[in-house]
């Protein structure tokens, strides 16, 4: 890529952002990667917080007024959602908002953080009360030819179901960079051959498998418009070798993708919105995946309508005994925020059904939404900078959704807020 693609597309996300900020847009973006990053459900939680109760999930955020990781600790025990304290914030140098944060075992939480010279990969142990500790040999030097900066790209960075591999992509050259995790002291190791050619992909949003078998990623052509025009597809070694599906990429125009906890289906958005991309589309939609091979094919009746509000981004419960619940969530044509619409997943056919309470009209307005690690809590992120908050929510059976104490006020500026899940251990 020339300097002189390159500086454009600098350029173009920088006018993007002010575009943002100058006329009311929905002022945030949201956890970097919605990805499960547990293999094991731990809802109740084990850790003790002091911010009310016993902690049931940990909550961090980009905090890039003040150059740090800020924590919230959920109790439901308690009923409670506030800051977690005591709490010592880690220090982040200057930067411009970050390319995802993500946990992983809930045990360790990573970041890649870009300025326009370097870009760099940091990591924490996450202990019992919610805090955070640098691990050994962070923050690390890692190298993306243009990093990934726009506010609307939730899964660059992005782990396995099981948390044992950490994915970056690289849409500069096309590259999709991988680390193996140690579960024992959370060092980062290139799996063998990272990074990896994702060929005529130019690799933006991430997902996998509800089982780690396979990677699917999106690509974006050059107009920045907040849509993908196929899907690449890659089998994953458990040592973080990926290898080109059959037929990949397949010729479906999807944004974002997540598979079901079964590694039966693959359901996606194409993002497609009139802010961006000139026109809305309001559908969902559900792909069968070849458990031999990783090919995906829509299911009978796909794509499934929502009820008028345009998918912007989405989030698949990563544990489900019974289907699993997805849930959108939407920004309108002059950027604000709509209501969240929930469904859920039948593991017999890939059908979706409305979820108890869907739309849930009662509920703060949000583009931005992630689970739990354990799939039993939701969170939204809402707002317009300077007045952006952190809400949380229990999930019934049905999908129905209860707030569970108040929305937390985040401190951020516009557009580079990312964030990320852990169950209290």
């Amino acid at each position: 890529m020339t300097m002189r693609i390159r500086f454009k597309l600098m350029l173009l996300v920088a006018l993007a952002v002010m575009g943002l900020a100058s006329c009311g847009h929905y002022n945030c973006s949201s956890g970097a990667n919605f990805s499960s990053s547990s293999c094991t459900a731990s809802g109740s939680g084990l850790g003790t917080g002091t911010s009310g109760g016993s902690a049931t999930a940990y909550a961090f955020a980009v905090d890039d007024q003040n150059d740090t990781i800020d924590g919230y600790t959920l109790s439901t025990t308690a009923g409670t959602f506030a800051a977690t304290s005591p709490y010592t914030a880690p220090v982040m140098p200057a930067n411009f908002g970050g390319v995802g944060l993500v946990v992983a075992q809930n045990k360790f939480l990573y970041g890649v953080f870009p300025d326009l010279q370097q870009q760099e990969l940091y990591g924490w142990s996450i202990d019992s009360t919610g805090n955070l500790t640098s691990l050994t040999g962070f923050p690390q030097a890692v190298t993306l030819t243009i990093p990934t900066l726009l506010i609307y790209n939730q899964y660059a960075v992005i782990t396995n179901p099981a948390g044992t591999l950490l994915f970056i992509s690289d849409a500069g050259i096309n590259q999709i960079i991988v680390y193996q995790i140690n579960s024992t002291t959370g060092a980062l190791t290139p799996a063998p051959g990272s990074p990896f050619s994702a060929g005529t992909i130019v690799p933006q949003n991430m997902g996998m498998d509800g089982l780690g078998k396979y990677l699917y990623v999106s690509s974006e052509g050059s107009s920045l418009d907040h849509a993908g025009t196929v899907v690449g597809a890659f089998s994953v070694t458990s040592a973080g070798v990926l290898t080109q599906v059959a037929g990949s990429p397949f010729n479906y125009p999807l944004w974002e993708m997540q598979g079901d906890p079964t590694g039966q289906y693959l359901i996606g958005i194409s993002g497609e919105t009139t802010t961006y991309f000139g026109s809305d589309d309001d559908n969902l939609y559900v792909f069968s995946i070849n458990s031999a091979t990783g090919a995906i094919t829509p299911v009978a009746n796909s794509p499934f309508s929502t009820t008028g509000y345009t998918p912007f981004n989405m989030a698949v419960q990563p544990v489900a005994t019974d289907g699993a619940l997805i849930y959108s969530f939407n920004w309108d044509d002059i950027g604000s925020a709509n209501f969240v619409e929930g469904y859920q997943l039948s593991t017999s056919n890939g059908a979706l059904t409305a979820a108890t309470g869907s739309p849930f009209t009662a509920l703060t307005a949000s583009a931005w939404g992630q689970f739990d690690p354990s799939g039993n809590y939701l969170f939204f992120y809402s707002g317009v900078s300077p007045s952006v908050a952190l809400s949380a929510y229990q999930v019934t059976s049905g999908g129905g959704l209860t707030a569970i104490g108040s929305a937390v006020p985040l401190t951020t500026s516009s557009s580079y807020a990312y964030w990320a899940i852990a169950d209290a251990q």
